[in-house]
């Protein structure tokens, strides 16, 4: 399956911050953890949010280390408590590919890893694109308030969106 290749952003998120490597990922570790410590509801209260669609985003790679928020887009000129941490997504072209739907937990986030093998694999295959210098990350279906539950939830089929930032091949 070949990815969608859109333009995207700009796209300011504000959320929790997580440093984490390639060669000892904890990313799905710190989705459990604010999921149970009441932070990812608490992110879902502020009014900064201009939706409720959560964002996976990696940025500050240096090879091996990288930075990751887990974040809400933010509203134009919305005031950001001082607890969450922003990054801006530039504007730019991106490969996009969709996850297989899956329950949530442990299904849903091998579904999210094999989702990025198959983005990486089809870059290094492409002979048009070649990975840039942005943000990637991934943007989930899940829409969750603490009032209301999204369809997603409701049927067990969690999807997300994953991009990776892309520009055309020179010759």
């Amino acid at each position: 399956m070949n990815p969608k290749i859109v333009t995207f952003g700009p796209a300011k998120i504000a959320g929790y911050l997580h440093k984490t490597s390639m060669s000892n990922n904890t990313i799905p570790a710190f989705w459990d953890e604010i999921f149970s410590d009441g932070r990812l509801a608490d992110l879902h209260q502020q009014d900064f949010a201009k939706d409720h669609n959560a964002y996976g985003v990696c940025f500050d790679s240096d090879g091996d280390s990288f930075s990751y928020i887990i974040g809400l887009e933010v509203k134009t000129n919305a005031q950001i408590p001082e607890k969450f941490h922003t990054h801006k997504i530039k504007q730019g072209e991106y490969a996009v590919l969709p996850t297989m739907p899956s329950p949530g937990g442990a299904d849903f986030s091998q579904a999210i890893q094999k989702t990025w093998g198959k983005l990486c694999d089809w870059l290094g295959e492409s002979t048009e694109y070649a990975r840039s210098h942005g943000s990637d990350f991934e943007l989930y279906n899940c829409s969750c308030t603490v009032d209301v539950e999204c369809e997603a939830c409701k049927t067990g089929l969690m999807t997300c969106d994953v991009y990776v930032a892309v520009t055309k091949k020179t010759n």
